[in-house]
């Protein structure tokens, strides 16, 4: 699993609208000046979780986003996934077989880290 900037960027982005927890929408130019992001990059990132259904989005004056009902349920996991995709650490060309013992490592632990991930939640940003 790789884990960009951008998930990083996110993971903070949700973890400010999890602190905030206002209903009003905060809107992206806010939220890149308290996170010292660029405004069209933290939107790329904001995009992506709105299409995965991490976060919502309204429009107008007033709008901007804030975090959908669900949101404790989310796993930090998912929230890699929608920015990154399903990437393995392992290169393709990785792939000497199951009789490689040290392959056999990288992948466990590469599946402990998955389901660790798995197990935390948004509400753990908290």
């Amino acid at each position: 699993m790789k884990i960009s900037k951008g998930t990083d960027y996110g993971l903070h982005a949700l973890a400010y609208l999890i602190a905030k927890k206002e209903q009003q929408p905060i809107n992206v130019k806010s939220l890149s000046e308290v996170l010292n992001i660029s405004i069209t990059y933290l939107s790329k990132i904001l995009t992506q979780l709105v299409k995965a259904g991490v976060i919502k989005s309204a429009s107008g004056a007033k709008g901007g986003y804030y975090l959908v009902n669900n949101w404790e349920q989310i796993s930090v996991y998912d929230i890699i996934t929608a920015i990154d995709g399903h990437q393995s650490t392992l290169e393709d060309s990785f792939n000497h077989g199951p009789e490689c013992k040290i392959q056999a490592i990288l992948l466990s632990a590469e599946d402990e880290m998955t389901k660790a991930l798995k197990n935390k939640t948004l509400k753990d940003l908290m």
